[in-house]
């Protein structure tokens, strides 16, 4: 009977009703699409920082990443990158040789990035050839290729063909010149990355500062179903001795950077959402006291035909458990619209006049958001903001309950 009596009053207070459940459907519509556009977000960064550093596990010559020097180089680099590619959960080993200099034209100077890469393998774990904007990527027959960021190219007033001087220093710390041509025109968007960064392939990096059967790094990647902690601790006793002189790296270890960003970023969206939660049930128990206040005489006269207080307060947490079961329906459906929307046309972090913000070698205005469903995030926000809407009925009913009938009669007299 109370059910069916809460049932009739929400259409008898249509007005009302509406109002307070277009309140909780608004907000739990908003948190299911907050939390879908967060977590993709997140997964999209931490997949871009993988690649930002090369892999999900590097290894390189101890203090490499700290010194970026030289002389710091795996001598025994066939025998590493074999074992790294041997090792149980091992994807992917990407061998480089990365080399800093000075590249010259009879125009003018300037300092370079390069990177010695096996373009096939590179693109397994992100394509530069995709930012190719003219000639081609390491694909023609020259033995000398370079591929240099467009604003690097601009400054160096260089042409496709043209020749290129890098004068380096070789592992013993001695300088080196080595001459290359022109292949392509990469350009990133973000402005560091143009003006100093440089492709050419492994052997004719090695080549030209002397590593002949070395590398500088190895990036590995885990299979899927083996952790990235894991992967690193197995590289370490796979290398045995050699592990000494080595040192192996986790991606979040190499850039904690981004990982601090990404979970301030994640702290502060759950912040917001939370604030707006309370924000919005301080309304919705503000509207039901206000409900409770119009109803006196309602609740007296049936308080005076028998139905008491305590009733009367299930009364009231029956008729909101009903209205957030509607409101909660239409939230769903509008949190689920969002999200189709949302993944299939994508937010991007541009169109918001944010221009290049780099963290870590990422360029964040680049990318594009949209939104992955967790069905354990969204099981558990559906479950807070139905316990909580109805909580937010608790004190109104216990303040309906206490209504005593002499008192509710006299209410509008």
């Amino acid at each position: 009977m109370i059910w069916r009596i809460a049932w009739r009053n929400l259409w008898r207070h249509r007005t009302r009703t509406v109002i307070m459940g277009s309140a909780v459907a608004l907000i739990y519509g908003l948190t299911l699409v907050g939390l879908g556009i967060n977590d993709d977000g997140h997964r999209r960064m931490l997949e871009e920082a993988t690649a930002a550093a090369g892999g999900d596990v590097l290894v390189h010559d101890e203090g490499y990443w700290d010194t970026r020097a030289s002389d710091r180089v795996i001598r025994r680099g066939p025998d590493v990158l074999e074992t790294v590619r041997s090792q149980p959960g091992v994807r992917l080993a990407i061998p480089r040789v990365l080399v800093n200099g000075l590249v010259s034209t009879s125009a003018a100077s300037s300092a370079v990035h390069l990177r010695g890469v096996d373009p096939e393998l590179e693109a397994r774990l992100t394509d530069p050839a995709d930012d190719l904007v003219r000639g081609s990527f390491l694909a023609g027959e020259r033995s000398d290729p370079i591929v240099l960021g467009a604003r690097l190219v601009e400054k160096l007033e260089l042409e496709l063909g043209d020749r290129v001087v890098l004068t380096a220093s070789d592992p013993g710390g001695e300088l080196t010149r080595a001459l290359f041509h022109l292949s392509g025109v990469v350009e990133t968007g973000t402005r560091e990355l143009d003006e100093m960064m440089g492709y050419t392939s492994i052997e004719a990096a090695r080549e030209a500062v002397g590593m002949e059967g070395m590398l500088t790094q190895v990036g590995a990647l885990a299979a899927e179903e083996v952790s990235v902690d894991a992967l690193a601790a197995g590289l370490r006793t796979a290398l045995g001795e050699r592990a000494d002189g080595l040192e192996v790296l986790t991606w979040r270890e190499a850039v904690p950077e981004m990982v601090g960003f990404i979970e301030l970023d994640d702290a502060l969206g759950y912040l917001y959402m939370g604030i707006l939660l309370v924000v919005v049930l301080f309304s919705i128990t503000n509207t039901f006291l206000m409900a409770v206040m119009e109803r006196v005489r309602e609740l007296g006269l049936l308080n005076a035909l028998g139905l008491r207080g305590e009733r009367i307060g299930h009364l009231l947490l029956a008729e909101t458990v009903l209205l957030t079961g509607l409101a909660m329906a239409a939230g769903f459906a509008l949190g689920l619209g969002g999200h189709l929307a949302v993944d299939h046309w994508g937010i991007s972090v541009a169109a918001w006049g944010l221009e290049e913000i780099e963290i870590s070698g990422l360029d964040v205005a680049d990318l594009v958001f949209y939104s992955t469903i967790d069905p354990a995030k969204w099981a558990l926000a559906s479950a807070l903001v139905g316990v909580a809407t109805v909580a937010s009925a608790l004190y109104p009913a216990w303040k309906a309950a206490r209504l005593s009938p002499a008192e509710a009669m006299r209410f509008y007299e």
